[in-house]
């Protein structure tokens, strides 16, 4: 007995071990804390977690003295043997790549980054940006780009090769309104990374629509001139000639990528179609279609009362301009009231699918109508000759339908009491009454609630969506308090939580009230709340606050638990004081912050 108590215990314990919780660890680090004017400041962003899971690369952080170049992401396992359990830890770092624009010493903001709807903030960091050394005496072909990453990993012969655009048609004659395909490609030599489209420039003598752009360069052999290339779709338009004649087609200008910072802007090269007209002696019902089309129609119904509506239906199928054309007239029918067209489009691209054009019809009488069939005209591109749809006429038959002389009856002034099986509940024997039901309120209390509540938010998705500046100032005092109440906590347990905390719900408070950015230095930020209009007495208190929140988190020993019993206090003030400060263009006294009375240290206070 003792032996399978053991065993079970022991069975508890190593299933504790493996299923324990799973931790996330967020950190942020430089590559090298001292640079110079040549160099790149590389700011690794690494998070550590049990489980695999999805990070989006949170916005790089603005730098005072630094422009931001890229970002490049990358994921690796770690593998750890602890009492013969393996366990396993996921990587993910983001590097982010800045150029320094002059010498001095910056300071590296913390940052939010969110992994499984939990934030985290990295710390501050500090680098040193130096003159620039002289040069290696070394003869590149594309001497001013200079590598950061060391010449053992710098090859020349990766940028020597040739990299163009070729803008190719998939035809180079067409008729007027006939869709062509225009393709983009990538050709090159050398290691292309990715490609940023910037701009395209038109001419005149067509309409231009997007036809496929792929997300990432999916490279494939090919030849051009007699010499082998790798090559990749960049774009594709679809052109809508309007005139006929020689038409230049779009050039698109984008940046190619090498290395993952050595940029090339490079244009396509002129490429043209020749356009023919359309033929002369275009049916009556023509109205611009061009294209490869079948066509049918069909009616939801040929059996109605009257009173009841019917849908005449015209579907049109195949590849074509269905951006250009519109719905011919529907023909002439003295009998039926005919609704205006509604054209539903079931389109896999831009110029192939099927289109429907609905009509509603309502007849006017009884009897056996006919409906004239639909006549639609287009012009078939692969014959070169217009074609048209003639619809076989629809017979229709109408009944009178009985419902209605048995409310014209109940209009009738001497059978009013035709209507009295209608209002009367007892005339249903099978109606049941659950309003003396407690459950039927409480559904309907709840119907209620949900109602007031989906109104309540979706005011507020669009106040936040029409209103950014507004909403933002409106959730100032929400989220600081979030962050008071949480730093509030911390100051009543002794804990140096307390001043990141602070500072943050500070910083996120003065950027959502006063817009203001959050990365601001604070000599910098002084300077912003000052033109706002902001005493000279509060900016003191805020500037002398925020200092011993840096001085705490980033010196050795720069604070003592038994102080943050004044913190607090110095706190407290300095938010009563934010919260009276209107600046000269905010009359409203809405929203006014309120901490928690509650001090850390009684014994303090008694004193």
């Amino acid at each position: 007995m003792v032996k399978k108590f053991a065993c079970a215990l022991l069975i508890v314990l190593s299933l504790m071990g493996i299923l324990k919780a799973e931790s996330v660890t967020v950190n942020a680090y430089l590559k090298e804390d001292v640079i110079t004017l040549s160099d790149q400041l590389q700011l690794v962003l690494e998070i550590t977690c049990d489980k695999q899971v999805k990070v989006i690369a949170p916005p790089a952080p603005q730098i005072p003295g630094f422009s931001f170049r890229n970002v490049v992401g990358s994921t690796y396992l770690d593998y750890s043997l602890v009492n013969k359990n393996l366990f396993t830890k996921y990587i993910q770092t983001f590097t982010y790549i800045y150029i320094p624009q002059k010498t001095g010493t910056f300071t590296i903001p913390s940052f939010k980054v969110k992994v499984e709807k939990k934030e985290y903030y990295t710390p501050s960091l500090t680098v040193q940006v130096k003159e620039s050394s002289p040069p290696p005496q070394k003869q590149y072909n594309l001497s001013p780009f200079l590598n950061p990453f060391g010449d053992e990993l710098f090859n020349p012969n990766l940028i020597e090769g040739e990299v163009f655009l070729l803008c190719i048609p998939e035809t180079d004659l067409a008729y007027v309104g006939e869709p062509v395909i225009i393709s983009y490609y990538l050709y090159t030599e050398q290691a292309v990374e990715a490609f940023y489209a910037e701009s395209e420039k038109d001419f005149e003598g067509y309409g231009k629509a997007v036809f496929l752009q792929p997300s990432s360069l999916q490279y494939e052999s090919s030849v051009y001139n007699s010499k082998s290339y790798k090559r990749a779709l960049i774009k594709q338009d679809v052109i809508f000639p309007h005139k006929a004649g020689r038409l230049q087609m779009p050039i698109l200008t984008g940046q190619a990528q090498f290395l993952g910072f050595l940029n090339k802007t490079i244009s396509s090269k002129p490429c043209w179609i020749n356009v023919k007209p359309l033929p002369s002696g275009a049916p009556a019902g023509f109205t611009g279609a061009v294209g490869n089309f079948t066509v049918s129609q069909s009616v939801s119904s040929t059996k109605l009362n009257l009173g009841d509506a019917l849908t005449f239906t015209i579907n049109i199928s195949g590849r074509g301009n269905f951006s250009q054309f519109t719905a011919a007239p529907f023909p002439n029918v003295d009998k039926f009231q005919v609704s205006a067209p509604y054209i539903q489009d079931k389109l896999a691209n831009v110029i192939e699918g099927t289109r429907f054009i609905h009509y509603t019809l309502l007849p006017r009488e009884t009897g056996e109508l006919t409906i004239p069939g639909y006549t639609f005209s287009w012009f078939d591109t692969t014959s070169g000759v217009y074609k048209t749809f003639q619809g076989a006429p629809q017979e229709i038959k109408v009944h009178q339908a009985n419902v209605l002389s048995y409310f014209s009856g109940l209009l009738e002034k001497d059978k009013p009491q035709a209507l009295y099986p209608l209002l009367n509940l007892e005339y249903y024997p099978d109606f049941k009454n659950y309003s003396t039901e407690p459950w039927f309120w409480l559904i309907l209390a709840l119907c209620a609630i949900s109602l007031i509540i989906s109104s309540l938010v979706a005011r507020e998705n669009r106040l936040k969506e029409l209103e950014p500046v507004a909403y933002a100032q409106k959730t100032a005092h929400r989220i600081l308090n979030k962050y008071l109440k949480k730093a509030t906590e911390a100051a009543e347990k002794l804990s140096l939580d307390f001043y990141p905390l602070a500072e943050i719900g500070l910083m996120d408070y003065l950027a959502r009230k006063y817009g203001v950015s959050k990365s601001l230095p604070t000599p910098e930020l002084i300077d912003a709340l000052r033109t706002k209009g902001m005493p000279l007495e509060l900016l003191e208190q805020l500037e002398q606050f925020l200092l011993l929140c840096q001085k705490a988190r980033f010196m050795p020993g720069g604070a003592e638990a038994e102080k943050l019993d004044e913190a607090l206090h110095q706190l407290r003030s300095l938010v009563q004081a934010l919260s009276r400060f209107k600046p000269e263009k905010e009359s409203s006294k809405k929203n006014r912050v309120t901490l928690p009375q509650k001090d850390i240290n009684s014994k303090n206070e008694e004193q």
